[in-house]
């Protein structure tokens, strides 16, 4: 049963786990995570909390005091706190959702490895992550010894892709790959350096959100040694809210840029934590700041207890279309939908394009800056007119008065 403290104990109590942690020293973060049991020292805990904690459907609870610090203990609504501790939403599994809404396991020929798209491969490095963050749509493997990654289980998957050519691009996720040992991780980049097949490694890691102290000089050093010629090396993060962007943060950002690898960042939208215009237009703007272009906004996944998440789709469409015209076009995230079932991603956007009215070959489109309604004529002699959605007489009128 969870003990809840006073705030003042909960106070000394952070306190104490701070000045205990060798602040920039990753391991030590990481050998001071605070787990789901100690949570009542460092909140001040709701009930719904508590029934969170004690009794989720999904993935360990586990955070860095780093990420912990940046929380609040007394405010329940905090949006890094609500990454952090369950609520009793959590403990509900709805008709909906699926473990594995994307049928990865079934799109996976080999142990860790998912091959959904032609040209590419989603590779399962690690199941262990620094923060596990409550959102998270792959709660049935992260934080599971079950789905612990061999060195063979590796050497199948890279196997598989020496065996098929058509891979061009591998995603190394997990769990978070820069978890890994350095010696690991330089292994798996060695490997797929000498796939000549293989043009393009992309990095999923949430550590310099979470973990920003693993951005070491030497990890950069090994990423830069294989990010050459045969491989282009990217990295993918994932920022959700403007709290997160640090400087400690930006620091590790730097450090990958240096190292030539270009940085996107991936949010996922979030009800009660980014679910609103202003701080999603907040958060890209200090991203750019810190030289990360924006490449997704997910609309979140049906995984269990993940009802306290969810957004109508609506709100995503909302949200992208309220931050063009108000931040450059590589600040403005493609909203994405990942199909349920393995039918793979598809962006999702503002109706700018209002359609086609064939008498005059004009295109109608509404502005995202002046809100009024422009007209662009169509090619003489196009053979493309059927492709575009007719604009009736009535609606042609109607646009022309506005």
């Amino acid at each position: 049963m969870l003990v809840q403290n006073s705030l003042s104990e909960v106070l000394r109590a952070r306190e104490e786990l701070f000045s205990r942690t060798n602040w920039t020293d990753p391991t030590s973060q990481l050998q001071n995570r605070v787990k789901g049991e100690d949570l009542s020292r460092y909140f001040m805990l709701t009930e719904s909390e508590k029934v969170g904690i004690s009794e989720t459907i999904r993935l360990l609870v586990s955070t860095t005091p780093y990420y912990l610090s940046l929380s609040d203990p007394s405010d329940p609504n905090c949006p890094i706190r609500r990454m952090i501790v369950p609520t009793k939403e959590e403990t509900v599994f709805s008709l909906e959702e699926s473990p594995d809404p994307l049928e990865e396991e079934r799109l996976s020929p080999v142990r860790g490895l998912t091959h959904m798209y032609p040209n590419r491969v989603l590779l399962f490095s690690n199941h262990s992550c620094s923060v596990y963050c409550r959102h998270c749509m792959r709660g049935r493997k992260v934080s599971s010894n079950d789905e612990r990654m061999e060195k063979s289980d590796l050497e199948k998957a890279f196997e598989y892709i020496r065996n098929h050519p058509e891979v061009e691009d591998v995603v190394v996720s997990g769990g978070d790959p820069l978890n890994l040992a350095d010696s690991r991780l330089e292994w798996i980049l060695a490997e797929l350096n000498l796939i000549p097949h293989v043009k393009i490694c992309r990095l999923g890691t949430r550590n310099p959100v979470t973990l920003p102290f693993r951005i070491t000089e030497n990890l950069c050093s090994i990423i830069e040694r294989y990010n050459d010629d045969s491989l282009s090396i990217f990295c993918h993060t994932q920022f959700n809210h403007p709290k997160e962007c640090t400087k400690e943060a930006k620091n590790a950002i730097l450090r990958l840029l240096k190292a030539g690898v270009s940085v996107g960042n991936q949010a996922v939208l979030l009800k009660g934590i980014n679910d609103d215009e202003e701080v999603m237009l907040t958060l890209h703007k200090k991203l750019l700041e810190m030289r990360v272009r924006a490449y997704y906004l997910y609309d979140p996944e049906l995984i269990p207890g993940s009802r306290g998440f969810r957004t109508p789709l609506a709100r995503g469409i909302e949200i992208v279309e309220y931050m063009r015209g108000k931040i450059g076009g590589m600040g403005i995230p493609h909203f994405v939908n990942d199909l349920p079932g393995g039918g793979g991603k598809i962006t999702i956007g503002a109706n700018w394009y209002l359609g086609y009215y064939p008498k005059t070959r004009q295109h109608a489109f509404r502005s995202a800056v002046t809100k009024r309604v422009h007209f662009s004529f169509e090619p003489i002699g196009s053979d493309k007119e059927s492709y575009y959605p007719r604009i009736s007489e009535e609606e042609w009128a109607r646009l022309h008065s506005q």
